[in-house]
């Protein structure tokens, strides 16, 4: 069935779900995704006075499965999680009815750091509940499917956007990909909602509710993995590069808040710097895997203007690197080959497509930043550095 004949079919459905001829319901478009799923608002007009607002949400079976999305908004809903009502699901043609949280993401609300500090603390609030809750039967992070999100980028990235085959230029991936299979292991296992970032949560306010608060949209992906990898999902999207401090801040506000995960799960309580770390390491499997995944939505499915995203991401991923010493050697080369290639490419694909920025201006990877990165890897490095000297000194004098 054509996008058309979908929509058609839509506003059918809705309009006879609720009694109505269907020139007295009005759908308008919200938004698509990165997936095949669309959203429209449905209008009643005066056909149902005292009706709240209501989604539409078109996705088709053979591409979508929202079954995973029905049971994890019922489920979070009962453990107190605020998430969208689900009024209505037809499964056979996946039409879904849905609360409208209205057209607040917190991304608009995001204006300076000191609105993140007040609402990345909600939102640091929100993760808590939700890695809270009981392990339910939810597909695993594991190793496979990390490494499969990370090959991602070989496969998209290097050998389809840049014609950059598997060779000798970074021929330890599999050792890079250990290294961070490994650092995630070393976290409690919580749920995840894989998608947590500020395009995600809406400003909302419930019938008894006196002011907005953030709820959680598009998680239908959950899984059952590192309790980090929510955290780096929100402090590192598609909008902003926060500045250090505040970066640092937020971090810390998460890793004092899952001490007692931790002490749960038998692990030891990770220091600031060690957290920090770990978050980082977790940022660079996300940061490939979505440098990947952006490639491919340019080439595979014909959406381009995913490539003007690509700078953020690939600032993301060489932010992250400097607090990872361990991953020097890809750092190298990220610095040396990767970043000059996909500068080039990306100017000539922008060019060629006429792609610009919300500003009007034409992506591209401001090598100039490397001067503010070098300052944040010394800072790491002091850090770590410092670290290994109070550990030298606790350990003299336990001798």
């Amino acid at each position: 069935m054509t996008s058309d004949a979908r929509r058609q079919a839509l506003h059918a459905w809705a309009a006879a779900r609720h009694d109505l001829a269907p020139d007295a319901v009005r759908m308008s478009a919200v938004a698509d995704d990165a997936s095949f799923r669309r959203y429209f608002r449905l209008h009643l007009d005066e056909s149902a006075p005292g009706m709240s607002p209501r989604i539409l949400m078109d996705a088709p079976p053979e591409k979508e499965d929202s079954h995973g999305f029905v049971a994890i908004a019922r489920q979070w809903r009962e453990a107190g999680l605020p998430l969208p009502e689900v009024f209505a699901f037809d499964d056979a043609r996946g039409f879904l009815e849905l609360e409208d949280l209205g057209d607040t993401p917190l991304m608009t609300a995001l204006t300076s750091t000191e609105h993140a500090d007040h609402y990345y603390g909600e939102a640091i609030g929100l993760l808590e509940q939700l890695h809270e809750l009981p392990l339910a039967d939810l597909p695993a992070y594991d190793d496979a499917r990390l490494k499969a999100e990370m090959d991602l980028f070989p496969e998209w990235c290097l050998g389809q956007l840049l014609d950059m085959p598997h060779d000798r230029r970074y021929a330890a991936w599999e050792t890079l990909c250990g290294q961070l299979l490994t650092a995630a292991r070393a976290q409690p296992l919580v749920t995840v909602h894989r998608d947590f970032h500020a395009q995600n949560l809406f400003l909302h306010a419930d019938a008894g509710q006196s002011r907005e608060t953030l709820w959680i949209i598009d998680f239908q992906d959950a899984v059952i993995g590192p309790e980090n990898y929510d955290l780096i999902s929100l402090l590192r999207d598609r909008h902003w590069r926060w500045p250090e401090p505040a970066m640092a801040r937020w971090i810390e506000q998460a890793r004092l808040a899952a001490l007692p995960r931790y002490a749960a799960a038998g692990l030891p309580a990770p220091s600031p710097l060690a957290y920090r770390q770990s978050v980082e390491r977790m940022g660079v499997q996300r940061n490939l895997k979505i440098l990947g995944i952006f490639a491919r939505l340019t080439l595979r499915d014909a959406k381009p203007r995913y490539l003007t995203l690509m700078p953020r991401f690939l600032g993301h991923l060489r932010e992250g690197l400097a607090f990872c010493p361990e991953l020097i050697s890809f750092t190298h080369w990220l610095d040396e080959v990767l970043t000059p290639a996909l500068s080039l490419r990306l100017a000539s694909e922008c060019e060629a497509r006429g792609l610009r920025l919300a500003n009007g201006e034409t992506p591209e990877i401001n090598l100039d930043d490397y001067d503010e990165l070098a300052a944040l890897a010394d800072r790491a490095a002091r850090l770590m550095r410092n670290a290994e000297a109070r550990q030298t000194d606790v350990t003299q004098e336990k001798g």
